[in-house]
């Protein structure tokens, strides 16, 4: 708590203050990209019946700060094309974006605050994703994003010191999400679960404010966080470090995604098209087989359920490493309009999944999490073959994406949603967040 009420944006160094920006302008276009999501209209339908000031992203209309904080969160990561982090666990730390636009709104904060509040976000939630796997266990890893979104919720609303510690409390001991929302087929549910822990962390520190307490030692108690969902296993280590740190860096050990679909899959997507550029493969029926090796959390969370063989909806097609490669090899592409319904179940890529193999590689395997070393091999009826190993995907600390690239991201995303002169508009006030005054500003030229 003292670390999170104690960094100013002045500690903050400039390449630390330029990620986030990067961040903003990646989440705010794939938010927009959600708009008309399924789930996404289904939670704004049910938000709106609840009366409230705080503007939902893309949208004339308002509610209350923890719908607002739900419905931004979810649009953020319903495309599972928002930020990632690997680490003992995996993160997608960009779902703090969200809270931080609805709760920065509802607290009229400025682009400084919003930059601070995401910056220790950042910070803590990589962190507690060296710490310990929550997946190991059965739960699920926003269980670590609520947490984060609780840090920068509190930031934003400025609560003292007994505050933050209440509400963390009551948070971490009363909203935690299993893993079950990521097994078998997958529903809207799935990309919802950080939004509720949004929602949560919102209600916890307003709770706390108005003079709530919460349980004793919610972390290393008896029956709390760390012995209840970690099973007492924990590396203190990384959590000890902030005391003595004074300039949040963790954001730069993050990645940003070229590809819409799970993480541990972009290294295939990207080794597929490669392997269909070397062969100049056009027709995918001339694809005798495909061959992926690949290492173990990638087989253990995209590859082993059945349903990922044979995807139905959008949510398990994002989560299938075979899908995601068949996509690439017949399109040339992965992009949002592959999912949908119709291309999802395309008789091609379904086709190319029943000739595909995927194997963990014992070496490949090693390398992870540093690396999502992944290899494609491709085999031609008539015996040509080609392969392709990537390590390090483009948006990886190791092979980043350029401003340009991310902007250009956005860009993608919002055409036929903003015009033109709204793009140029946000990419401006984003580049510039640490002059904005109310961040209202910048979700008013979000106005779909």
């Amino acid at each position: 708590m003292d670390y999170a009420i104690n960094i100013k944006f002045d500690d903050l160094p400039i390449n630390v203050v330029n990620e986030v920006k990067r961040r903003v302008l990646d989440s705010l276009g794939v938010a927009l990209a959600s708009y008309t999501a399924e789930p996404v209209k289904y939670a704004r339908s049910a938000a709106l019946g609840f009366k409230g000031s705080v503007p939902i992203i893309g949208s004339s209309q308002s509610t209350t700060v923890d719908w607002a904080a739900f419905i931004d969160t979810l649009m953020v990561r319903y495309l599972d094309f928002n930020d990632t982090y690997l680490s003992r666990e995996p993160l997608h730390p960009s779902d703090m974006v969200g809270t931080a636009l609805a709760v920065g709104s509802y607290s009229g904060s400025g682009g400084r605050d919003l930059v601070t509040a995401l910056a220790i976000g950042y910070e803590v939630g990589v962190r507690l994703c060296d710490s310990a796997s929550l997946r190991a266990h059965g739960w699920d890893h926003v269980n670590y994003t609520g947490i984060g979104h609780l840090l920068v919720t509190g930031k934003l609303m400025r609560v003292g010191r007994e505050q933050f510690i209440n509400a963390m409390a009551i948070h971490t001991t009363s909203h935690l999400s299993t893993r079950q929302s990521r097994v078998g087929e997958l529903s809207h549910w799935k990309a919802a679960t950080t939004a509720n822990q949004a929602r949560n962390a919102v209600f916890s520190v307003i709770a706390a404010a108005h003079g709530l307490t919460g349980p004793d030692k919610p972390m290393e108690g008896e029956m709390g966080f760390i012995r209840q969902l970690l099973g007492g296993e924990f590396d203190y280590s990384p959590i000890r470090d902030l005391e003595n740190l004074a300039k949040p860096s963790a954001i730069l050990r993050t990645y940003i995604k070229p590809y819409p679909v799970e993480y541990h899959a972009q290294s295939a997507v990207e080794a597929a098209l490669r392997v269909r550029g070397e062969l100049g493969l056009t027709d995918p029926e001339e694809a005798e087989s495909v061959s992926i090796r690949t290492f173990k959390a990638a087989y253990d969370i995209i590859v082993k359920d059945p349903e990922k063989w044979d995807p139905r909806t959008k949510e398990t097609a994002d989560h299938s490493l075979m899908w995601a490669v068949a996509t690439a090899l017949v399109n040339g592409d992965l992009w949002l309009n592959h999912y949908e319904p119709g291309r999802i179940r395309d008789p091609r890529v379904l086709g190319l999944i029943k000739r595909t193999r995927v194997e963990v590689d014992p070496e490949l395997d090693k390398l992870y999490p540093q690396a999502t070393p992944t290899v494609v091999t491709v085999k031609l009826r008539g015996g040509r073959e080609a392969e392709t190993r990537v390590d390090y995907p483009k948006g990886h600390p190791m092979n980043p994406m350029s401003d340009g690239e991310v902007e250009d991201k956005f860009k993608r995303l919002t055409t036929g949603l903003l015009t033109k002169r709204q793009q140029d508009e946000v990419v401006k006030m984003v580049w510039s967040l640490e002059e904005l005054k109310d961040v209202n500003t910048l979700i008013k030229a979000l106005l779909i």
